[in-house]
């Protein structure tokens, strides 16, 4: 395979990596939607379902990615490093805050928007009460909830934090190192 092919199955991999993380988020919302009336463990069981998400897909596509990533002498001497490991996790979370934003957006604003309006009106009340915005702040956050583009950018970041915590600890798994060989090559 040339470097050309590689780099594109390579994308191909973060990219479906992204849209499968997403997906899955979204799924697992609805699920706590649907859940919302049924008691405390079964959502509790979902909000533990999203970080084991994050972390099977991200050791899954990730060591895909570092099967596309073999040692070379010139262009990856150390193989699939963590660096590139954690680079690769916090972009595919980075792409699912897409799919995992629109989904949200759609679930707020078409499905159940009295819900979830209802839902957010409470988190601005008790954000101003509890000092951490004032009333003002809080009705600007609540216009931004309703623009699509704030709601997948905001989405965007929460996923590349979340993601990026689960990274650290992915990315050592998947990681690739050549063995060691303390002799060095004969010219």
């Amino acid at each position: 395979m040339d470097e050309k092919e590689r780099r594109q199955k390579y994308r191909g991999e973060l990219l479906t990596g992204g849209m499968v993380l997403g997906l899955a988020m979204f799924l697992i919302m609805v699920l706590q939607y649907l859940a919302r009336n049924t008691g405390g463990f079964l959502v509790g069981f979902l909000s533990f379902a999203n970080f084991a998400a994050i972390g099977a897909i991200l050791i899954i596509y990730g060591r895909r990615a570092a099967a596309l990533c073999p040692p070379d002498p010139v262009l990856r001497p150390n193989g699939f490093t963590y660096g590139k490991a954690f680079g690769f996790s916090l972009l595919v979370s980075m792409l699912s805050g897409i799919v995992y934003g629109a989904g949200y957006f759609l679930l707020t604003e078409v499905v159940d928007p009295v819900y979830f309006g209802q839902a957010m009106e409470r988190v601005a009340e008790m954000s101003v009460s509890s000092g951490l915005m004032t009333a003002e702040q809080a009705r600007a956050g609540m216009a931004l909830m309703h623009n699509l583009f704030a709601v997948v950018f905001a989405n965007m970041i929460a996923m590349l934090l979340q993601g990026g915590f689960l990274a650290l600890f992915t990315a050592a798994i998947v990681r690739y190192r050549p063995p060691y060989n303390p002799m060095p090559p004969l010219q």
